[in-house]
């Protein structure tokens, strides 16, 4: 009878074993979580590490951008290199600047000057009615200072060209031989008073002699 309760009491000694080996891994599981998570929380701080490192050196580069750029401009004289490709000095020399092909344009253009028209009174006999002449003039000068003059001294232009007018007979201007004689009048009038240059020809448009 003893025998077998001895064996009756063997099994569940046996079933403890299991047990103990199931305890035992525990810990070494947890140990391994541990481990994994560590390295993960490792690798986060070192990517962050070097993202902030790398912000930090781009910053650096464009702080001191603008100091490069102002030294090659103090060195290299690239404050004074628009004056060489024409917009500065440079550009008298193609024109721009009044030097060119087109200052001397507008020089030409200068060399003409349209008067004011005229409107005087001719010479008639006593007790004769009224003639006048309405006529518009133009002087040809030799260069442009001459015609800065000649405006200058317009008062003194205009008031020669009356005189001479008012000593003009209607029949003076009935022909063309007439009306060249009084340009040329006009003409060596302006000189003699002009300093800096002559007039070179007297233009008469829309002239016209009341009848």
């Amino acid at each position: 009878m003893a025998k077998d309760e001895e064996k009756k009491e063997a099994p569940p000694a046996a079933a403890e074993t299991p047990s103990d080996g199931g305890g035992s891994k525990l810990p070494a599981i947890l140990g391994i979580l541990n481990l994994l998570l560590t390295i993960g929380i490792g690798s986060v701080v070192f990517i962050q590490f070097k993202k902030d490192k790398n912000k930090e050196v781009v910053t650096d580069i464009q702080a001191n951008a603008p100091a490069h750029g102002d030294g090659k401009a103090a060195e290299g004289g690239h404050g004074e290199a628009p004056k060489a490709d024409g917009h500065g000095e440079a550009a008298k020399a193609d024109g721009h600047g009044g030097g060119g092909e087109h200052g001397g344009a507008a020089k030409a253009a200068e060399k003409v000057i349209s008067l004011e028209q005229f409107t005087v009174n001719l010479s008639t006999a006593v007790g004769a009615p009224p003639k006048f002449a309405r006529v518009v003039i133009a002087v040809e000068v030799a260069s442009g200072e001459t015609s800065t003059e000649l405006t200058q001294k317009m008062p003194q232009v205009r008031n020669s060209i009356i005189d001479l007018f008012n000593s003009k007979r209607p029949a003076d201007l009935q022909t063309g031989e007439g009306r060249n004689f009084l340009k040329e009048e006009i003409r060596n009038a302006l000189n003699s008073f002009l300093v800096t240059g002559k007039v070179k020809a007297i233009f008469f448009s829309n002239f016209s002699v009341s009848g």
